[in-house]
């Protein structure tokens, strides 16, 4: 009897304390985003990768499927990229893209979501210091974005790593580069 009490609340807290299901939110949001290079570069034997810090900037959209999973939609401009030096090299890659994620978010707590899907990047300009290199990357760039959030009077936290798998290198070299980013946004969400 102790059992089924026990359980008959804390089935009724969960329920209280998640979204109503049909409902869909939209969240502006802005952060900082940490890109850093992953994969294998041959050419670039004796040289350190290092990050690169920019800015993450956009919205995304929320529905409300079930009292525990939200299907999440969003457009953001990010600031991506990453530093080589070493060997007499010393360069600043800034590949920045439009970065589009659909994810499923799953409620295991009140405000505290797990986050996971896919998310498709289209660059929008590529550097290397001061020269354009845009001819020389990949236009898309997919990627699994990790994350998990929290949500207190509709402020959301949002911590995301979004693992690169795409090349980004298009030319024949032998470098394998993927763009991977960590990113840190703020959001504000509210019902439409």
């Amino acid at each position: 009897m102790m059992l089924f009490m026990a359980t008959v609340a804390l089935t009724a807290s969960a329920q209280n304390t998640l979204r109503d299901n049909g409902t869909f939110t939209l969240q502006p949001k802005v952060g900082i985003g940490i890109g850093m290079l992953s994969g294998e570069w041959k050419t670039y034997s004796g040289v350190d990768n290092k990050s690169r810090v920019g800015l993450v900037a956009g919205v995304e959209g929320e529905y409300y499927a079930t009292e525990w999973l939200g299907i999440a939609a969003g457009l953001n401009y990010a600031q991506q990229g990453w530093k080589m030096e070493g060997n007499g090299l010393k360069e600043t890659y800034k590949l920045d893209y439009l970065n589009v994620p659909l994810t499923g978010n799953f409620y295991v707590a009140k405000g505290l979501a797990l986050k996971t899907g896919v998310q498709f990047g289209f660059l929008m300009s590529a550097k290397a210091e001061d020269t354009d290199i845009k001819n020389s990357c990949e236009k898309l760039n997919l990627s699994i974005p990790i994350g998990v959030s929290y949500e207190i009077s509709n402020v959301v936290l949002d911590l995301r790593y979004n693992l690169g798998l795409s090349n980004t290198n298009k030319a024949d070299d032998g470098n394998k580069l993927r763009s991977d980013l960590f990113q840190v946004t703020l959001g504000y969400k509210f019902a439409l």
